[in-house]
This record gives structure tokens, C-alpha cells and sequence, in this order.
């Protein structure tokens, strides 16, 4: 037909695209009854400090980890992550932490199991061994695994789009990468919602730019995208009712809360177009009441709650997590 864009793409598109990605089943059974879908789109929100980048690492090293090592056990998926950083909060010295107290743990199980039933194999011979694995052997192991995540750091929403439409001869490269997430998606609102002067469509055309890259990534290559969404916009505790917000006063369109859709926690800011591009919201929050540990001390630390909430069944799920030095710890 006449005008028409001709749509072309190389072998390694084809292939990226067509090939079947590693399933996620086992990355989280706390977390996810079935593991996350390809193009589930996952929503983080939550306050500064409610434990939305700490649960993105966890999830990271669930994904980078496989699935075993030196005949332990790690539940990892062995997967590609994306990781763009737009609030500079990524800290690989952190993921590491967490990386190495997942296979100190995997040792330690291992040296609880009677002396006939431990199963350390040698990485290069497939031997039998009766000692773990050597603190350098670790080391190398831990950088091997992070050789499946790729970090980029953007600083305006023009760089964020701009890297994201890059992103594509990367994911042609990498076939394995199953996975993108983004800390923060609105790190850029306050700076384009002051850019777009009192013109709405206008404040809210980067977002849409970045939401319309986001959905043909994700579409075509089949991924699970995790973004996360502070709560920069809440309402007044004494007017629940109304669609008033703090003294950062936000345009009338973003007073378009769901009352039977959303939970109380949250409050919507972002454009039309992400709002239905999200398949669940996690909704994160600190509690007052601490969580006291009974080993190895009884050290007190901050209680966390996450609210799951699946936007297409309505279902909702809801767990409790401490952090600890070693990442996150669940409390049952």
C-alpha cells in the first residue's frame, strides 16, 4: 500500500525476538505463585526508605544467580538483567553483599547436612569434594554472575529515552536477558511537569515518550519490566475523601484515584499510558512495630510490608520482610 513504513529487521532482531526466554517460575515462590510472566509490567511504589530498591537487588541476584553451584543449591535463574539507575541509588558493592551471603548461606546448609550427605563438587573435575568452595573461588564465582547484569545511569528524561531506544542492539545481543528494571520512573517528574509550564499534555510528554519505548521493548522481546514509582504525591490525612493533595498541589487530572482499584496507599501521578500499562502494584510501606530477631542476637530491625496487588485478577497478596546486611529476610 502506498505510504506505508516498510518494517525491516536483521537475523539477530529475528532471533532475540522469536526465541523462547528462560522461565522465572522458581526466581521468588514467596513472592510469585508462578513467577513472573514475560510482559508483566510490575509497579513498585512506596516512600523514600519503604524498601523498593532493596527488593529490586534481591530480585536481581535471584536472577543472576543460577540455579546451583559446587553442588549447592541457589534457586538463581541464570538470567540477563537490564538495570537502569535514573536515582543513583544502585550500589554493586551492596549486590555483591547480598550475592556472597547467598552462597555463605547455600555452605552453611550444606555443613548442616550429615557428613555422608554433603555434596561440594569440584568446578573443574565434577569431584566429590568434603571442603566448600575457597573464598577466591567465591569471588571469581560472584563476578562471573554479575557479568549477566548491565547498569545504565541516566540524569534527564531526554538521556532516559534516548538509552532506552539503545537498548534495543543489546537485547539483539543478549537473547538471555529476561529482565529490565528501572529505579526510579518518575526520578524526572518535578523537572518535566516544570518544563511543560501549565500545559498538561505537555508536562506529560516525556512520560508518554518513555512509557511508548518501554511497551515496544517489552512486547518484543518479551520481557518482565520492574519499575519503580515514589510516593512524591499523597493526600491530606484529613481529607480521605476529596482528591485535594499536600501542599505540593498536582494538576486535576492527577486527582483521578480509583477509590475500588487503588489501595489507600496509593495515589496515581503518572500519565494515562503507564497507568495502563501496569499489570501489578507492590505496594511498599515501613511499619512502627519493629522486628526482633532471635538469631544470632536478639537485634531489633525495621519491619516492612509489600501489598501485591495483580491490576488484571484483582488478587492481592501481602508479606512482611526485614533487611539485613545479608538483603532481605522474610518474616512469616
Amino acid at each position: 500500500m502506498a505510504g506505508a513504513k516498510l518494517e525491516v529487521e536483521s537475523g539477530a532482531q529475528l532471533l532475540a525476538r522469536l526465541s523462547d526466554k528462560p522461565k522465572l517460575k522458581t526466581i521468588d515462590t514467596f513472592l510469585f505463585e508462578d513467577g513472573p510472566q514475560p510482559k508483566d509490567v510490575i509497579e513498585f511504589y512506596g516512600e523514600e526508605g519503604s524498601g523498593k530498591t532493596e527488593m529490586l537487588l534481591h530480585l536481581v541476584a535471584k536472577c543472576i544467580l543460577p540455579s546451583s553451584w559446587c553442588g549447592m543449591t541457589l534457586n538463581g535463574q541464570a538470567v540477563g538483567v537490564l538495570f537502569v539507575d535514573t536515582d543513583y541509588h544502585f550500589s554493586v558493592i551492596r549486590l555483591a553483599s547480598i550475592l556472597e551471603h547467598c552462597v555463605n548461606s547455600a555452605v552453611s546448609l550444606q555443613h548442616r547436612l550429615p557428613k555422608n550427605d554433603r555434596c561440594f563438587k569440584d568446578l573443574n573435575e565434577g569431584r566429590t569434594l568434603d571442603s566448600p568452595p575457597k573464598e577466591d573461588e567465591i569471588d571469581t564465582f560472584i563476578k562471573a554472575c554479575l557479568k549477566r547484569l548491565f547498569v545504565v545511569k541516566c540524569n534527564s528524561s531526554h538521556q532516559l529515552i534516548v538509552t532506552l531506544h539503545s537498548l534495543e542492539s543489546l537485547l539483539d545481543s543478549k537473547p538471555d536477558i529476561c529482565v529490565l528494571m528501572i529505579d526510579s520512573l518518575s526520578a524526572f517528574y518535578w523537572i518535566d511537569r516544570s518544563n511543560g509550564g501549565d500545559n498538561v499534555t505537555t508536562q506529560e510528554a516525556n512520560q508518554r515518550r518513555t512509557v511508548d519505548v518501554l511497551s515496544r521493548l517489552v512486547m518484543t522481546y518479551n520481557l518482565v519490566l520492574f519499575a519503580t514509582k515514589p510516593a512524591i504525591i499523597q493526600r491530606r490525612a484529613n481529607d480521605e475523601g476529596s482528591s485535594s493533595t499536600t501542599s505540593t498541589e498536582s494538576p486535576s487530572h492527577f486527582a483521578c484515584k480509583n477509590k475500588e482499584k487503588d489501595s489507600p496507599e496509593h495515589y496515581e501521578y503518572l500519565c494515562k499510558s503507564w497507568q495502563k500499562f501496569v499489570t501489578q502494584r507492590w505496594t511498599f510501606s515501613r511499619s512502627h512495630k519493629p522486628f526482633v530477631t532471635t538469631m544470632p542476637s536478639n537485634a531489633i530491625l525495621n519491619r516492612y510490608k509489600v501489598t501485591i496487588v495483580d491490576l488484571k485478577t484483582s488478587t492481592k497478596l501481602t508479606r512482611q520482610f526485614c533487611i539485613t546486611d545479608g538483603g532481605i529476610e522474610y518474616i512469616m
